[in-house]
């Protein structure tokens, strides 16, 4: 467990920052969650993007010092709310918590014992929790009992760090210049945060499920674009020279096969140019693979296809277990 350097020997100070907008129905379990924690020093900043549903009465019920209330118009962009929350923070540790997620008891406890000057973050696995029929857990290849590091090279790949698992030191993020507010990113900014933190040092993620992770629609998020931003988070790292243009490529191309996914999945068929694409200059097998099965898809009826991507799953998650 992380120490203050004072006379007192105090476990450090965590400000748990929590963003949020009309989360009325959930937003209580999640304080609840906070408060719970066996880690003794903590404060939670709840930044509320002015909601219009009993948001702030269910905040108001909570007379804890601990917790403070803010009002802030993020203009839609989440990662300007978290910024400005770890602006108010006076914690030497961050985490971060979305007000539908909950944490279990021992989360602050666990993960700051795994944080030190060496660590970008520590992250934690995951139970979802919600729509969990149209959750894929992109965490399967860490075992519950395994704390395992992470490089820059290893999540540039894709990301496996959950937002709401995160904790870190305030200075690192200060240094690193937060969450890029630009739409460019709008919700793959934590990806891009965890990728500059990755470059200079490890990442760890703890194989434990300290985190029940809320999986639902989000009516104003379109995966096909998030996808597509992915591409930009590439060539922003390609210029800044943290890969080099083979790595590039290669990216490029995962990506692809990423982006033709999403608009299978809608049945959208402009997605097979993207699966060309990536077949075309993806290195990987695996994805070649996934290429070539999602082609083959957009012309099988679309009764049989579900039945198809279900079975490729199975098949992908068997392979990523050896």
């Amino acid at each position: 467990m992380v120490k203050m350097k004072n006379k007192n020997d105090k476990v450090a100070l965590v400000s748990v920052i929590m963003p949020t907008y009309n989360q009325a129905e959930y937003i209580e379990a999640a304080i609840e969650s906070v408060i719970s924690q066996s880690y003794p020093n903590f404060e939670l900043i709840v930044i509320d993007n002015y909601s219009i549903d009993l948001t702030f009465d269910v905040v108001n019920l909570y007379s804890d010092p601990r917790i403070k209330y803010l009002k802030f118009d993020n203009k839609g962009v989440i990662a300007a709310a978290r910024n400005y929350g770890v602006s108010q923070a006076k914690g030497s540790i961050l985490a971060f918590l979305d007000s539908d997620d909950i944490w279990l008891p021992e989360m602050l406890a666990k993960q700051t014992k795994l944080l030190n000057e060496n660590v970008a973050l520590v992250s934690s696995s995951f139970e979802p929790i919600g729509n969990v029929n149209i959750c894929r857990h992109h965490l399967n290849y860490i075992d519950e009992n395994e704390v395992k590091s992470f490089f820059y090279n290893d999540i540039i790949h894709g990301n496996p760090i959950m937002t709401s698992s995160v904790i870190l030191f305030k200075k690192d993020f200060e240094l690193s210049g937060g969450f890029n507010e630009s739409l460019s990113f709008r919700f793959i900014e934590d990806w891009e945060l965890w990728l500059r933190l990755a470059y200079k040092k490890k990442v760890i993620i703890n194989g434990s499920k300290l985190l029940k992770y809320r999986i639902s629609y989000k009516k104003d998020r379109d995966v096909r674009d998030v996808k597509k931003r992915t591409l930009l988070i590439i060539k922003k790292h390609f210029e800044l020279r943290y890969i080099n243009y083979s790595t590039y490529r290669i990216l490029q191309g995962n990506c692809n096969v990423d982006i033709g996914k999403a608009h299978l999945d809608v049945n959208d068929r402009s997605g097979i140019n993207y699966y060309l694409k990536g077949l075309w200059s993806s290195r990987s097998i695996q994805h070649k693979i996934r290429s070539i099965f999602g082609l083959a898809l957009f012309f099988t009826p679309l009764f049989l296809r579900e039945r198809f991507i279900k079975l490729f799953y199975n098949i992908n998650y068997k392979i990523s277990r050896k």
